[in-house]
């Protein structure tokens, strides 16, 4: 069965898209709307390898904070940095720079934030889908391991209820 480019969440599960994309090894954005958010999956070859996200929650600062990486105070002095760059620089290279996060922190980092995007989406009841076949060229690749990442998210579902 083919899933539909577009549609309404509540009509697909999330499951049956990305599993739709992984066994035709797309390439492209999958975006996710639902009132003011939206979150996009990145997807090489029918692997995630990024996500984005317009709610603020969701930024790396935030989730660094979440997982501990850094601190609030941390956080702040970053984004003052970040502003002071009129936001040339990306907040992943502010933190290394200034030596907030060494390098394979900020790599933990960014799969926390990535993991936890898409976790958000799963709970997510209404909302419209969107597919295209295009990445932006400045996305970060990483590795994610969808089967370990749909297991992580049946934990954390069974976990949150």
């Amino acid at each position: 069965m083919s899933i539909p480019r577009s549609g309404q969440i509540q009509k697909i599960p999330l499951s049956d898209i990305l599993e739709d994309l992984r066994s035709r090894k797309a390439t492209g954005t999958l975006t996710m709307r639902s009132d003011d958010i939206t979150k996009s999956i990145h997807i090489r070859d029918g692997q995630i390898i990024f996500a984005t996200s317009t709610d603020t929650s969701d930024r790396l600062g935030e989730c660094l904070v979440k997982a501990g990486k850094i601190t609030q105070i941390n956080l702040e002095h970053a984004l003052q940095l970040y502003r002071k760059h009129a936001g040339l620089k990306k907040m992943g290279a502010i933190f290394v720079e200034s030596g907030l996060v060494p390098p394979k922190e900020l790599f933990s980092g960014l799969k926390i934030q990535v993991k936890d995007i898409i976790f958000s989406l799963f709970l997510w009841r209404e909302g419209e889908y969107w597919f295209e076949e295009r990445l932006p060229s400045d996305v970060i690749q990483l590795q994610i391991n969808i089967q370990e990442l749909i297991s992580e998210i049946i934990t954390r579902m069974k976990q949150s209820s």
